[in-house]
This record gives structure tokens, sequence and C-alpha cells, in this order.
């Protein structure tokens, strides 16, 4: 009774948040596409999925059609993700009809073999479904799994997975109702509990040893695991094995990873000398006693919190080299911990285990310390005036539910609606979005929402891992959601066909980096909104960085090269106008050189050219630029005074640009860039 109450309570948080357009970025007027990011993001904060991106195609296929809804190309993993969605949009919990279901399947199915087949070639280069299609079609041999969710607001009468064989491609279907949305996330978990019964699902058990009484938080298991176990299971679940976290991003071209295919495809017998092994948890855990000892029968909540490289790379070893894994044997401990204890045990153990590559913060979650704060911070600071606060949405769908236990009747609902209006709400995958598009990362950004947001988090753990936000952050905070928002809104009144969430990122990047990052975000957070020379500064930019992102992709796909660094610094060369409303209103002067007898005088005149030099010579840190000094110096391939002029240079790059080379230095220094790239000097990153 208590959970019909709850999900009924959920299903009207759903509906209002399927029907709010404030937040919603793109703000294409389908209801259907909000549900599917709604659902996109339930099942990549609790680790079902890495990412997708949202992208109805529909192609119709000779006697058949092809659709889906959204897609993303897992590299390390090797698979395609394609999402269907079977809308009902009704208040009533309905079950879509049987057919209904089996042609989204044959119909999603459609789009990944008519992608292959290059259909991208009959399409529009400039639309976001040339670009899916495209890189589906140029990911072909990269993966050999195509995984089908289909995803519905209404109620299933069977979730079971099912798997298909399409020829030699593996195609696993998940169904994901509006119920199993809510069960996930109402668990507790930030996963879909797995119960696993090895010798029913794998015809084989795990040899154990129990760890002596380690008390009543948690138990403890040392056990070893076969590589053909682990690759079955990681076959079967997939990513659903391992957290959500910043260790299920890494590459498989890793130094890591390359070294565990080696040790399998040439001394499988010395695996288990050789890796380090992989740490579980589980919740619950049978054993039973044989002639040989203690072994492991089944597990209830399994998660790999650390080695999941191994694991994918066992797994990827055995798909793509075919290697023979009857030699590979893994050790692995393995803790049982109370449930009412996961949230607390699982990521610290995720994190004391970890001793690989550096990136070793397990837990970004909304249970973060710093991500509380930030909610503490919202629920607290009032806007300048006091009238209003913004909402910082930690938990999916924490808005509904706060406005639907403090606001009972119409009259207190429209002052909670007054108070903390939709427009002021943001998640934590925004939040990342505000910090990375200013702090000059659109190709981070580019990458995804949850990519994105890993690398936010990862970036601020390593640099700052103690660092708890006070009412300033807070504020910065919000002004750079404000320019955020501002810029979707602009975005959308061009039109652009395609790349808009490109555009947007790009041009806030831009922005701060043409000048220097001295927008008053002071300013912004007193008036709550951007000046007027700002907005005017995003109208004009949007449509050249949008086209500049187009043009420098040359024939590479769009949306790929979006995602490059290149990409960025090519866009930081394009010439774009700051008008004389965005010049007074820089907080630090002038974004123009301040250094030079001409810029002391205020009578600074820049060419494009000029621009371009300026430009390409604050893209270089203060490292190059003294490893350019001294390797002019050392090699006499660089007059005395032009080895000075980079030695200047790096001591501008190291007080972060506050004093701009003037118009001749930056003419001189591009050219000794010239001169030091001719010579192999910057392609040696190595030492950069």
């Amino acid at each position: 009774m208590a959970e019909s109450f709850e999900f009924d309570e959920y299903v009207r948080c759903l509906r209002a948040e399927i029907a709010d357009v404030s937040s919603e970025p793109e703000n294409d007027g389908y209801r259907v596409n909000r549900f599917t990011r709604i659902a996109r993001d339930v099942l990549a904060d609790y680790g079902v999925i890495e990412d997708a991106e949202v992208c109805y195609f529909h192609w119709e296929a000779g006697r058949g059609h092809a659709k889906s809804n959204a897609w993303h190309i897992d590299e390390t993993e090797g698979r395609l993700d394609l999402f269907t969605t079977v809308f009902l949009d009704t208040d009533s919990q309905e079950s879509p009809k049987k057919t209904d279901i089996e042609r989204s399947i044959r119909q999603a199915l459609q789009v990944h073999f008519l992608a292959i087949k290059g259909v991208h070639s009959e399409m529009e280069p400039s639309s976001d479904k040339y670009g899916m299609m495209r890189s589906i079609y140029e990911a072909r041999n990269e993966y050999s799994q195509v995984r089908i969710f289909l995803i519905t607001d209404g109620l299933l009468k069977n979730t079971k997975d099912q798997q298909l064989e399409r020829g030699d491609t593996s195609v696993d279907v998940y169904f994901w109702d509006v119920q199993r949305l809510f069960r996930v996330q109402t668990s507790g978990r930030k996963y879909d509990a797995l119960e696993i019964d090895f010798r029913k699902k794998f015809n084989r058990t795990i040899p154990c040893l129990e760890v002596p009484e380690t008390g009543r938080e948690y138990s403890g298991y040392l056990a070893i695991i076969q590589g053909q176990l682990l690759a079955e299971m990681y076959e079967e679940y997939g990513s659903r094995l391992l957290e959500l976290n910043v260790r299920s991003f890494l590459q498989t071209r890793g130094k890591v990873n390359k070294g565990i295919r080696n040790t399998i495809m040439k001394e499988p017998g010395r695996f288990l000398a050789y890796n380090n092994g992989i740490t579980a948890t589980v919740e619950n855990l049978d054993t039973e006693m044989t002639k040989k000892g203690m072994v492991i029968t089944r597990v209830s909540g399994l998660q790999v919190v650390n080695g999941g490289q191994t694991v994918a790379s066992i797994h990827r070893t055995m798909k793509a080299d075919r290697a023979d894994l009857s030699k590979i044997a893994v050790q692995a401990k393995i803790t049982v911990v109370l449930r009412d204890l996961i949230d607390e045990l699982v990521p610290a153990i995720s994190r004391y285990s970890n001793t690989q590559n550096k990136v070793n913060e397990a837990d970004f979650a909304s249970n973060d310390p710093f991500h509380v704060r930030i909610e503490q911070l919202a629920d607290t600071i009032w806007t300048p005036g006091e009238q209003t606060r913004w909402f910082y949405e930690r938990a999916r769908g924490q808005y509904e539910v706060a406005r639907n236990r403090r606001a009972k009747t119409q009259a207190q609902k429209r002052q909670y609606d007054r108070q903390q209006p939709r427009k002021q709400k943001f998640t934590k995958t925004d939040l990342a979005k505000y910090f990375n598009s200013w702090e000059q990362n659109p190709h981070i950004v580019s990458l995804g929402t949850q990519k994105n947001f890993i690398t936010y988090m990862a970036g601020l753990k390593n640099t700052q891992p103690d660092f708890i936000p006070d009412p300033d952050f807070y504020r910065q905070l919000i002004s750079r959601a404000i320019l955020f928002k501002e810029a979707e809104k602009i975005a959308r009144s061009h039109k652009f066909p395609a790349f808009r969430a490109n555009a947007v990122t790009y041009t806030i990047a831009l922005i701060s980096f043409k000048t220097l990052g001295r927008l008053s975000l002071d300013s912004i957070w007193q008036q709550q909104e951007v000046s007027a020379g700002v907005r005017t500064t995003l109208e004009e930019w949007m449509p050249m960085v949008w086209e500049e992102i187009r043009s420098t992709a040359g024939e590479r796909n769009v949306t790929e090269w979006a995602k490059k660094k290149e990409c960025w610094e090519q866009l930081q060369l394009l010439d774009v106008p700051i008008n004389s409303e965005l010049e007074g209103e820089l907080s630090e002067g002038d974004p123009l050189p301040t250094v030079g007898r001409a810029a002391r005088k205020g009578r600074v005149k820049l060419s494009s050219i000029d621009r371009h030099n300026i430009a390409l010579v604050m893209q270089c840190d203060k490292v190059i630029w003294r490893k350019i000094s001294d390797w002019g110096q050392e090699t006499g391939l660089l007059e005395p005074w032009e080895f000075g002029i980079a030695l200047t240079l790096s001591g501008y790059a190291a007080g972060k640009w506050k004093s701009v080379p003037s118009v001749k230095q930056a003419k001189h220094g591009a050219q000794i860039l010239e001169k030091a790239d001719s010579n192999g000097i910057l392609n040696n990153g190595e030492d950069m």
C-alpha cells in the first residue's frame, strides 16, 4: 500500500517534469524527447548506461521503418546502445500494446542496419541525425554488441531482458517502464541490484575462503574467479557490474589495459601473479561446503568497485581476440555489506582499494559532501531582494517532491512557484556544464552529460580533494548558470538545425577566453540576469561560432570534431567583434593588450591578424614558452631577443595573462611558435 502511494506520487512528479519546458535546453516541443532525456539521465545516474544522446530518428526503409530516440557508442565495451521510446503521454497508468513494443524493437534494430550500410550519405550533413548515423557507420567495426533500451511511461506486463541473434551481431533488449524507473530511483542504491545464481546461470561456483570475524558491519571472503566466468558475467550484465565512477570511463587503449591484454595473450599462466585482482561488494552471499572446500553459489547486489578495467579487458580480449581464458584466474576480495551501510561503505571501499590511475574518486554521486553542501546553500541563500531562491536538484525529482510536500493548497503552490520558480532549478550535471564551459573546456562538455560531469568532479577532487563550497562559490555558480541559460535561450532563437548544444558551450568558452574571464560575475548575481553587452555578444557571436565549428570540421564528423581539443584551439583563433558595451563592463579593464606604449596611452587598434596572433600566443602555457626559450638559447636557433620574448611570455602566462601581450610581442611570438613547430618542439607533448 505504501509503495502504491509512493508510486502514484512518483508518476505525478514525472508528468510535471515532462510538462516542464522552462528548464528544457532544447525546448523542441516534443514531450517524448523530454521523457527520453529523463529516462536517459536516470539510467546514467544509476550506472545502467554510460550516457546517451537524445536524437529522434525516423526513416522509411523499403517496406519497413527505422526509428530510435537516443543513441550512444561505448568504445570501451565495444557496443552500440539504441533507445526506442513508447510514449503514451497519459495520466492513466496504461500498458503499451504488444504490437507497438515488438514494432519499436524491430525499428530500433533497423537503425543499426541502416547505419552500417552508410545511409548517412543520403542525409543532410548539417543535421543531428546525420552525425548520429555517420558516427555509428564509422564505429561499425569497433562494436560487436547492440543493446536496445525500450523505455515507456506506461506499465509493461513483463520487463525481463531478452537476447536476440542477428547474424554476427549480439542484440540485448532491456525493458524499462515507469515502475522500474521508480523502483531503481527509490531503492536507496545507485544500481539495479543483481541477483546471480552461479550454478544455474553459468554452471559454475566460486572457490573461496571466509575471512575470520570482522565485526557486525560487514563480513569478508577471499576468492579465485576463473577468467572465463568473469568474461561471461560481463557479457551478460555489462556496466551493471560497475559503480558509476571514473574507472568505468577509462579507455581500453590505456597502458594498464594493454598490459592486461598482453599478459592474457602471451603469459596467461602468470595472470594471477601479475594482476592486482578485483574488489567487490555484495548485499547477500550464499556458500556451501564441497569436497574441495567452500564455494560461493549465489550473490545479491554484486558490484565490482575496483578492478573494472580487469573485468572489461578480459571480456574485450575474449570478444576481439578470441583469447583462450582457460588459464586465467583472478583473485577477488568480496565484502558483504549491510544494506543500511551501502551508501557509506561502498564508496569508501572503492576509494581506498583503488591504487591504479591517479583519477581515483569513485563516488561523485548525489550523496557526495560537495553536492550536499550545494543543496544546503541553495536552501539558505536568497537572491538579491530576498524574493526567490534557486533550487539544486541533488537527486532527480527532488523539486517536484519538495513542491508537493511543502505546498498542499493551490495558493501555497503559487507561492512556492514564486519563491523557487522552475526556471531556477538546476542539477549536478548542469553544474558541471556551467563550470566547464566558463573554464574553457567546451570540448569536454561536448563529450556528453555524464563524461563531462565525471571529468569536472575528477578535476575538482584531484586539485582540491577536501573542498567544501562556501557562499561565494555558490554565488559564482549561479552567475554561471544565468549566463548558460541565457545562451541556451539565444541558441533556440537562432534555430540552428543541429549542434545547438555545442554552439552554446563554445560561445561561453570563447567569451571567457577573449575577455580573459573578466566578466563581472558579481554583477550577474546582483542583477540575476546578464547585461545588455553580454546578451548582444551572445547573439552576435553564436552564429559565427556555430559556423566555425562546422567549417573547421572539414570532411570530419562535426559531432566528433566538437569533442576534440583541436576544435577548441581552432575556435580560439576566430576573429569576433567585441562591442563597446562589453568592453565597458569588464571587471578588470580592457581585454585588449595591457602591455606596450599604445596600450598605456589607450590608443590600441587591432586588425584581424593582431587578434589572431594574440590568441595564438595565449594558447600556450608557461611551460611551453619556457621550453621554447631554453631551446632557442641552447641551440642558437632563436636570436637573443627572440628567446627573451619567449621568456617574457612565459611570465605573462604564469600570471594567468593579466598582462596581455602587445601587438608587437604577439606578432613576434607567433613567428617564434612557427620556428619551434617546424623544429618539432611543439610536437613533443610528453615534456610539456
